[in-house]
């Protein structure tokens, strides 16, 4: 069963979630995709009148700081490494009982469970797969390799089930060992902090502005953008904005400089206001190439935002864009494609806006984070009355 049904999160839903206490479970508070994404899950999970804490297995700074805004509980257990549960599984245990008796949400596949177990841990255990499975095993050691093996083998073993975040972690997780129940839970978004950009459409003599936003490693495809968009600006004036950083920001900004572009392309760093940045983009282009995209918030924000999406067939992608409908998908690697596709949407304003417009319809109704936190509730009522498929 891949998903939470219509009728059992009414089901789920109409009963009173006051009596149920759960406790998330983060290594630390490093901000993050996983750590904003379980930030916004618990507090739409509290708003449907469930207890939730977040339990943070070292430090909780500085994500600490969002939670006290948004009235979250949380604690810590102080460890000074994630593989230190494994030395106090007792501890660990102890705490999460205290904090959530009723279920416990990993916020991975592996020995954290298992260590839950190990300690004592009654209630359902719930790990959610981000993309770990999809990243490059062989940037790491044989012995890596192994270690991770073993961790999920064993982790799977000791949670009563796990989520995959897209079908695509689905079809993934279901060749590899597993925990008896999979279901699958898309990751959501608050579309109420996500408001549709009103800057005035660029005009033809105006610089079509293409924003781009994520992590500067190899396999991400923003030098696949660079690259079409330096073919685009012979034919249409454009800019770029590039928000993130990472170890290939250096070699990004030689190949800008290489195809002079590079009075056109900003590198903007790591932003804390996502939404701000969309607002002053016209479209987004998400090139993923050979980093595959287990979800891709990325995407969902640009959709919240209004943006038509110039995006790759890679991973979950396609779950989220609806080609010709809310973006366009185009082949992996490919520039002259990606360059065609901006192409399009720079000489169609109405097309932009169109399937801007519908970005946001389709990311508001079926990726909605109150969505995702139903689903949860719904999976965790019926571990504990053992009514699960």
């Amino acid at each position: 069963m891949r998903s939470t049904t219509d009728v059992q999160l009414a089901e789920a839903t109409s009963r009173s979630g006051g009596d149920i206490r759960l406790a998330m479970v983060l290594w630390n508070g490093k901000i993050g995709g996983a750590e904003i994404l379980t930030a916004t899950l618990a507090e739409h999970i509290l708003r449907l009148n469930a207890h939730v804490t977040i339990v943070f297995v070292a430090y909780p700074e500085p994500l600490s700081d969002r939670l006290e805004r948004a009235g979250i509980p949380y604690c810590s257990l102080e460890l000074k490494r994630g593989r230190d549960v494994l030395r106090h599984p007792r501890l660990y245990a102890r705490e999460l009982q205290r904090q959530g008796p009723d279920g416990a949400l990993v916020v991975e596949r592996g020995f954290l469970g298992a260590a839950l177990r190990l300690g004592g841990y009654p209630g359902p255990i719930v790990a959610v797969e981000h993309g770990t499975l999809l990243i490059d095993q062989h940037r790491h050691s044989a012995v890596r390799r192994l270690r991770r093996r073993i961790s999920r083998r064993v982790g799977a073993r000791a949670v009563d089930a796990e989520v995959a975040v897209s079908d695509c972690m689905f079809d993934r997780m279901s060749q590899h060992p597993h925990a008896r129940h999979i279901r699958r839970i898309y990751n959501g978004i608050d579309p109420d902090i996500s408001v549709p950009a009103t800057k005035a459409e660029s005009r033809r003599d105006q610089d079509l502005v293409i924003g781009f936003a994520g992590r500067l490693i190899a396999g991400k495809g923003a030098d696949h953008l660079i690259r079409a968009a330096a073919e685009l600006e012979q034919a249409r004036p454009i800019r770029i904005l590039i928000a993130g950083d990472g170890p290939e920001r250096a070699g990004l900004e030689d190949l800008a400089d290489v195809l002079k572009i590079r009075p056109k392309t900003d590198f903007l760093g790591f932003l804390d206001d996502v939404p701000a940045f969309w607002q002053h983009c016209d479209i987004a282009a998400i090139p993923s190439d050979t980093f595959v995209e287990s979800f891709s918030m990325v995407t969902l924000e640009a959709m919240t935002c209004g943006k038509p999406i110039v995006a790759t067939r890679n991973g979950a992608i396609p779950e989220l864009i609806q080609d010709g409908v809310t973006g366009q998908l185009v082949p992996s690697g490919d520039v002259s494609a990606l360059k065609q596709a901006l192409l399009t949407y720079a000489e169609l304003p109405e097309l932009r806006r169109a399937h801007g417009a519908a970005a946001r319809r389709r990311a508001v109704e079926h990726f909605h984070i109150e969505s995702s936190a139903r689903a949860y509730l719904a999976l965790f009522q019926e571990l504990a009355c053992g009514c699960i498929e």
